[in-house]
């Protein structure tokens, strides 16, 4: 499998972890109102956002889910990975190996002591799933302390289950965000 693939992949299972996550949190006021909770979900999917901004060369905007409520954030979240979606089937391979500079990159060298290096684009989005998948085990951490039973959302229950298309609160089992099924079409 070659890298491009594997990052398209890795934003498929991405979508379908934060879709069951969503799922698992709607209608239950004890999570869906938990300000913990939500200062996680906050900046699981701002950080999602603000990468995506700088590979398209975009301003990014840190406070855009500052006051954003659960379904303000479900919403975002969504859509985000809608133009992620979007954006990783427009990008040729050679653009991967591309420097990318990163704007607060000068912000982290003051914290580490020194001069930080530009990762590659490719490497900028392995980064963006890594950082879910950590903040995405926070997040089902405190819904086990709430009392709600987390989904398993590892890489490999995707792959055991023939990589499940998302399955966004109030969408039938199965349905992307355009309502197609993977499963339907015979995947």
């Amino acid at each position: 499998m070659d890298t491009l693939t594997l990052l398209r992949e890795l934003s498929e299972h991405a979508e379908w972890a934060d879709s069951i996550v969503f799922s698992a949190i709607t209608g239950k006021t004890e999570a869906e109102g938990d300000e913990i909770l939500l200062k996680r979900l906050r900046h699981l999917h701002l950080v999602q956002k603000v990468f995506l901004d700088v590979w398209r060369g975009m301003p990014i905007n840190p406070e855009e889910t500052a006051s954003s409520g659960f379904p303000e954030l479900m919403a975002y979240a969504r859509s985000n990975h809608c133009e992620n979606r979007d954006y990783l089937l427009s990008l040729q391979p050679e653009y991967l190996d591309t420097p990318t500079s990163l704007p607060w990159a000068e912000l982290v060298s003051g914290s580490l002591g020194f001069q930080v290096a530009d990762p590659t684009l490719g490497q900028t989005i392995m980064q963006v799933y890594a950082h879910s998948v950590y903040h995405r085990g926070q997040v089902n951490a405190r819904l086990r302390e709430l009392g709600v039973e987390p989904p398993m959302t590892d890489y490999i229950a995707w792959l055991w289950a023939y990589k499940p298309s998302p399955r966004w609160p109030g969408n039938a089992a199965g349905a992307d965000a355009q309502g197609s099924s993977k499963e339907a079409a015979g995947r």
